[in-house]
């Protein structure tokens, strides 16, 4: 009688897992049924930085395959390469600056963010601790070698608007591509460089060190307000304006990934970050991995949603330091809150 009620017990939770694997299994396939395609290419610029974890948490977490999409990443050492691979063909989505939608916009170029990663650019600049004493303010970075991601990048863009604030141009300084993590961190440790302009988690490890010294910084809304005036949105996914058209259910899709992401993102612990991240990210220091985690909470989204005013501010800042005129841009046509929306309900 006993053996009896344990196999009937025992037969009742089998059963219970193989109903839950069948629903699970329907429900992703029902949203395999609905997408164009299943198989995504996403171009990013420096995925083990902190500026892109909620991408990494989106795969890590299996957001993307939940919903019934193969997402491939391809990694490149700046937004600008990241771009590239997209205007080129061999990606479909960019993680990267939602600033590259309005450039392109003036290049005839139709290009659409969807969802959020970041509500301030969460971009720093440090000066090699050697530099200091030359260091009075943005007007000190004339002649200057000055490293960033990659010729074009949102680390690019954030020197221009640091050397606008002093009538300095590109032509005054130096702009070298150097990466991110370690390949940034040698090159300013080496003296290749005298200043970077870079994210989480390079900086804080070039701070604890001693090797460098921060003089600006947008992690925060104030600080991003010193440099643009406003909190920009910075990282997002975008595509091109004919994929989302014709693969809505896809970028739906991708957007709800994200969305589950911020929300873990924002409830999860240090340490429960520390633990899905690829061992390489955290660039055999964890300590120094928390510091740089704990400054950059303040920038993730909570929501996905761009604000209302902030791509306008992008249009905004982006016209004071660049070839650019504000009234030709059509600002409703680079982005788009309708997918995060009815992730959100």
């Amino acid at each position: 009688m006993h053996v009896f009620l344990i196999h009937q017990s025992f037969m009742r939770v089998i059963n219970f897992f193989l109903v839950a694997w069948c629903v699970s299994n329907f429900a992703i396939s029902v949203h395999a049924d609905q997408l164009e395609r299943s198989n995504i290419t996403i171009a990013v610029g420096g995925k083990a930085t902190l500026y892109y974890l909620p991408l990494t948490i989106a795969e890590q977490k299996g957001f993307f395959s939940d919903e019934g999409l193969e997402v491939e990443i391809l990694d490149f050492p700046g937004g600008s390469k990241a771009l590239q691979a997209l205007m080129g063909g061999s990606a479909d989505v960019v993680s990267g600056g939602y600033d590259h939608t309005i450039m392109m916009q003036t290049r005839r170029q139709s290009l659409r963010a969807f969802v959020v990663q970041g509500q301030t650019p969460a971009i720093s600049l440090v000066i090699s601790k050697k530099r200091e004493k030359d260091w009075r303010d943005t007007s000190s970075l004339r002649g200057w070698k000055i490293g960033v991601t990659s010729p074009g990048s949102s680390t690019n863009m954030f020197v221009r608007a640091l050397l606008a604030q002093s009538n300095l141009s590109v032509d005054d300084v130096s702009i070298i591509g150097v990466g991110t993590g370690q390949s940034a961190i040698a090159a300013i440790s080496a003296g290749h460089i005298d200043a970077l302009a870079n994210v989480e988690p390079a900086i804080t490890i070039l701070l604890e060190s001693g090797r460098a010294v921060e003089v600006a910084e947008t992690i925060s809304v104030e600080g991003s307000k010193k440099v643009y005036g406003s909190a920009l949105p910075t990282a997002s996914l975008y595509t091109k304006e004919e994929f989302l058209v014709a693969n809505p259910n896809v970028i739906a899709a991708m957007t709800r990934a994200m969305v589950s992401a911020l929300r873990w993102l924002n409830l999860a612990s240090d340490q429960q970050v520390i633990d899905i991240v690829p061992e390489a990210y955290l660039m055999k220091d964890v300590a120094l991995y928390r510091a740089a985690l704990r400054r950059q909470r303040p920038n993730y989204s909570v929501t996905g949603r761009f604000s209302e005013d902030g791509p306008f501010a992008v249009v905004e800042s982006l016209s004071r330091f660049n070839e650019l005129d504000k009234q030709k841009i059509n600002v409703e046509a680079t982005f788009t809150n309708q997918f995060v929306d009815d992730a959100l309900k």
